[in-house]
């Protein structure tokens, strides 16, 4: 009996070994929108590389959509979801379990860059800033770290200039972002060393997708060429960040066009 019942432990272990091994390779991308725009394409990007790739946004319509797009390699599904909901957040973590897929990249594109004279602006609007940038990028961290932890991995953040610097009438978004910024810091600091890499990008400059192109036609035709941020070029960035060696970490980056001011 004690043969066999260390030969049944030793199958359980190796056929647990298999399933790990086999496990997907999968990135969760969170604030997808329209196609044009940077979570999409960060979507894209990843898929490409042959991972499994969870979308996730607030709209039905766009998770849909998500879903028709065609790649070459990899997958791609979405995921209706509100990061600043716990309980939509937990559900997330919960599809990505059963889909028993391994999590190597959580990349926390959520935002809402909004701009209001401070003295016009509400508590509400100043909270629902606060609500995306920093809530939801804590809410998501807390589950995507220990899954991370189990092999190691990237956790990303999306930034703007506003991360590191105030300007009116963003002074909402700025208290919101840089808030963002500081919690994706310290997560560096305290779990770098244990195999998380966790970067930030700041995004200075308009990228060049349907928010901008589709409400401000002029302002958009105004930059020029290369003038605002192609969003491809954005999201291989991103990528690379995922890639880097652990000897060559990066913690920021800044991404702007070659004409941008600053």
């Amino acid at each position: 009996m004690e043969v066999i019942s260390s030969f049944n432990a030793y199958n359980k272990k190796y056929l647990i070994e298999i399933k790990q091994m086999i496990k997907e390779k999968s990135v969760l991308v969170l604030g997808v929108g329209p196609d044009q725009g940077l979570g999409v394409a960060l979507c894209k990007q990843f898929a490409e590389e042959g991972y499994q790739v969870f979308g996730c946004g607030r709209s039905k319509e766009n998770m849909d959509a998500l879903k028709k797009v065609k790649v070459s390699k990899g997958s791609i599904e979405g995921i209706v979801a509100d990061v600043t909901n716990p309980e939509d957040v937990l559900n997330i973590f919960s599809q990505l379990n059963e889909a028993e897929v391994k999590l190597e990249s959580v990349i926390y594109n959520a935002g809402n860059n909004n701009a209001k004279p401070f003295l016009e602006m509400d508590l509400d609007f100043f909270q629902d800033l606060w609500e995306v940038c920093a809530k939801g990028a804590f809410l998501i961290s807390q589950q995507a770290i220990p899954r991370l932890l189990d092999g190691g991995g990237s956790l990303l953040f999306t930034g703007a200039t506003a991360s590191i610097r105030s300007k009116p009438p963003f002074t909402a978004f700025a208290a919101a972002k840089s808030a963002e910024r500081s919690l994706a810091q310290g997560l560096a600091k305290e779990f770098g060393p244990q195999g998380i890499h966790v970067a930030h990008v700041i995004i200075d400059g308009i990228i060049d997708g349907d928010k901008v192109n589709l409400r401000f036609p002029d302002f958009a035709k105004s930059k020029g060429e290369d003038g605002k941020l192609n969003i491809d070029s954005i999201a291989e960035n991103f990528l690379m960040l995922h890639k880097q060696k652990k000897s060559t970490w990066a913690f920021e980056i800044d991404l702007r066009p070659w004409s941008e001011n600053w």
